[in-house]
């Protein structure tokens, strides 16, 4: 991972996008040009034909390479043939009271949707998609929090994070109705790749 930093704030991986995807998701969403398929027209009560203008090609965010199967091989699975956890947020109040939600290397997306890396789907006030990242960088070995694509707003221990917060053991993020108290395993003390090389 080649985390770079944006003129706006931003971090993103220099090594998948030229440029920043948050900065220009809007804007490639609005150009893009997308082709009819007539299998996909529907009739409308005799209002004429309606069709879905939803792009097929997977988002800039999405792990998927184009025109392949495979998903793009993570930092830690790359070196060390396992995707290990990095870190852990643990519900101290709301839904998930007592549970706990691993953290990966890169960007760990919260929301209520299935496909995010830590699920809510429990609490309606989270929203669907991208509510809130935590990402872990392992070259720096540091913890960010950074806002989502939500409208929504989440906070670190009760501040609203507006721009990407360094975050330190035992802070507190609140995500809708959740308090999820983070707890990291990789930093100073310890990170994977010291474990691997004394293997070697």
């Amino acid at each position: 991972m080649n985390l770079k930093r944006c003129n706006n704030g931003h971090f993103y991986d220099a090594d998948k996008y030229m440029t920043c995807p948050h900065c220009h998701m809007t804007a490639t969403a609005n150009e893009e040009t997308v082709a009819l398929d007539a299998s996909r027209f529907e009739q409308a009560g005799g209002e004429g034909p309606t069709v879905s203008l939803q792009p097929e090609e997977p988002s800039v965010f999405s792990d998927a390479v184009p025109g392949e199967g495979d998903k793009t091989v993570s930092f830690y699975k790359d070196s060390l043939g396992t995707e290990p956890v990095v870190g852990w947020l643990t519900c101290t109040e709301g839904e998930y009271y007592g549970q706990s939600f691993t953290l990966k290397s890169g960007r760990n997306f919260i929301g209520r949707n299935p496909g995010m890396d830590v699920v809510l789907s429990g609490d309606l006030s989270v929203s669907r998609d991208r509510h809130a990242v935590v990402i872990y960088e392992p070259k720096t070995k540091i913890f960010i929090a950074q806002p989502g694509d939500s409208h929504e707003l989440f906070y670190l221990n009760d501040k609203v994070v507006l721009n990407n917060e360094v975050l330190s053991p035992y802070d507190v993020l609140t995500i809708g109705n959740e308090k999820l108290l983070f707890i990291p395993l990789c930093g100073e003390k310890f990170c994977w790749e010291d474990t691997k090389n004394k293997e070697k």
